[in-house]
């Protein structure tokens, strides 16, 4: 399976960031799946931090990156939370908390 492309903005007027998967669904039967997110209009870096280690690695980024590429196991079905932390490229730091729904 191709990775998972999630594009993390901030829109003109919106309290933080979003991303454009929410939840990032990774399908039943696909195996070891690669998730990666990327910083979209408004956003110059962002950090993924929270995710289950036993289920995704690396677990969490290093820091605030421009980019971040996860290998998640998609063993068992399940959803997970993860914390998205993003710069605004006009300044300032907000967190949110969206999720990924794995199909096993």
């Amino acid at each position: 399976m191709p990775p998972i492309e999630v594009i993390v903005s901030w829109p003109a007027g919106a309290a933080g960031p979003i991303v454009d998967k929410d939840p990032i669904d990774v399908p039943r039967g696909a195996g070891a799946t690669v998730i990666r997110w990327r910083c979209g209009e408004n956003v110059s870096r962002l950090q993924i931090s929270g995710l289950d280690p036993a289920v995704f690695s690396p677990a969490a980024s290093p820091g605030m990156v421009p980019t971040f590429t996860t290998t998640d196991a998609n063993r068992v079905p399940g959803t997970y939370e993860y914390t998205l932390a993003a710069t605004r490229i006009e300044g300032g730091n907000k967190a949110a908390d969206p999720r990924i729904r794995n199909g096993g």
